[in-house]
């Protein structure tokens, strides 16, 4: 049976004792993409859905321990965010788009906002009520955008924060706090990364980093949204692409636009999240009232090959095959469901190296390993 729930934003929470001194300032690496929110703090790293549906007065006041609740503190509203969001949408909703999640413009859009605060609010939350340092936010954005959209992105972050959360069955917290420019910095995606390849949890660069800076490294990180491509030869920058309609977002398309030619079931991207936890989808005959249980397995494996060798190929054009490079790092979630297919399609290039993003916490997926460099490298940077 083909894995499906490997396709699903994961929706997890770890905690991790402090290894580090702790850093001049609070550092939040924050992987804000377009399916899921990563981030990684000196207390631990999490994900949760990039999904935002406001709560109505008919909503019920109960509360589950996959819970996040978001509530703006100048209007009074109430969202529900993540995995319990997704579950709130119904098969037949078509009001659900991905138009504003696969957004390249959406910083200023207010459900994007939501997310990027929740994520802080959920890293700070966890400082002791003493720790009065400043926040810093490093961040990033697709490789090709990074220079044209950095000064929104920021701009967008640092309006002043007013608003609660609540994390499952624990007690609102209120947060309140404005992020300074000088405080955030953002990257080139893939770059968070590359620097996660290169230092280890003693935030010191690995034994491998000088054969990695100046020798020949491509950095591919297939995501929700986009294929971001980061290319250095001898510490110079060749190459910084980003692919759309690459990665998870274009598989779940492709997978509802199967199941309506399959079994003729009008599910969209968001409703799917369900599906591909539980493998299967319901199926109602309206005239019989009779329900059937079909499988979606070999549908979304049909649909993540076809979008895995449209990947390839697009890669080899803005790459130029590949040609030249001695080490390929992977990362990003799609990255790694497709880690094995990307050995084989390559396997005859011997001089290639293929490296997984999470090389120095083999034990933390690969979709954390931009989040983790993003922190990595900051915390190095403020220790010299």
């Amino acid at each position: 049976m083909v894995p499906t729930n490997l396709y699903r934003t994961r929706h997890e929470f770890f905690n991790i004792p402090m290894q580090l001194p702790k850093a001049p300032k609070f550092i939040v690496g924050l992987d804000a993409g377009y399916s899921g929110m990563k981030v990684w703090y000196e207390r631990g790293y999490f994900c949760f859905p990039s999904f935002v549906k406001e709560l109505t007065d008919e909503s019920l006041n109960l509360f589950d321990e996959k819970d996040i609740l978001y509530r703006d503190n100048d209007t009074g509203k109430t969202y529900m965010l993540g995995y319990t969001a997704q579950e709130m949408v119904e098969s037949g909703d078509t009001n659900e788009t991905d138009s504003e999640t696969y957004d390249r413009k959406r910083y200023w859009n207010p459900k994007f906002q939501i997310l990027c605060k929740a994520a802080i609010g959920l890293a700070i939350m966890s400082r002791e009520k003493e720790d009065k340092r400043p926040i810093f936010l490093e961040t990033g954005l697709p490789a090709s955008y990074l220079k044209a959209d950095s000064s929104a992105m920021k701009e967008s972050l640092t309006k002043p924060f007013n608003f609660s959360l609540k994390k499952g069955n624990k007690p609102w917290v209120n947060i309140n706090l404005q992020i300074t420019s000088e405080n955030i910095h953002l990257m080139a995606q893939p770059a968070g990364a590359l620097y996660s390849a290169l230092i280890g949890k003693d935030a010191k660069y690995s034994a491998d980093t000088k054969k990695l800076l100046f020798g020949k490294t491509l950095v591919a990180d297939f995501g929700g949204g986009t294929a971001d491509f980061y290319g250095i030869k001898n510490r110079r920058i060749v190459c910084c692409e980003s692919l759309l309609n690459i990665g998870s977002g274009e598989i779940l398309k492709r997978v509802s636009k199967l199941i309506m030619d399959e079994y003729g079931e009008d599910i969209r991207s968001q409703a799917l999240q369900h599906n591909l936890e539980t493998g299967y989808i319901i199926c109602l005959n309206e005239e019989t009232m009779e329900q059937e249980s079909k499988p979606i397995g070999e549908l979304v494996k049909q649909a993540s090959h076809e979008v895995f060798l449209e990947a390839m190929m697009r890669s080899r054009s803005i790459t130029n095959t590949f040609r030249d490079y001695e080490t390929l790092i992977v990362a990003g979630g799609t990255g790694e469901a497709w880690f094995e297919d990307i050995q084989q399609y390559l396997a005859g290039m011997k001089t290639l190296q293929i490296l997984p993003s999470n090389i120095n916490a083999t034990d933390v997926p690969f979709l954390y390993s931009v989040a983790r460099g993003y922190y990595q490298f900051r915390y190095m940077s403020m220790a010299k």
